[in-house]
């Protein structure tokens, strides 16, 4: 199976296992976890993948906007 890689900008984890692909209807765009497909409502879910810090990412970018 091919790998692809997270469709959420703040996370480079590859999507291999099947189990957490989510694919949105009308769009090629896979992501590792619920939390990416959600966009990270507000900032403030983490990631669900191991090993990924998109959610920590995404919450220290919003204090630097800040």
């Amino acid at each position: 199976m091919s790998a692809y890689t997270c469709a959420c900008p703040h996370c480079d984890c590859a999507v291999e296992s099947r189990e957490w692909v989510h694919e949105v209807a009308g769009d090629d765009l896979v992501y590792c976890c619920e939390a990416c497909m959600q966009r990270h409502p507000k900032g403030m879910v983490p990631c669900h993948s191991p090993g990924c810090d998109c959610g920590e990412r995404m919450e220290r970018e919003r204090e630097l906007a800040s």
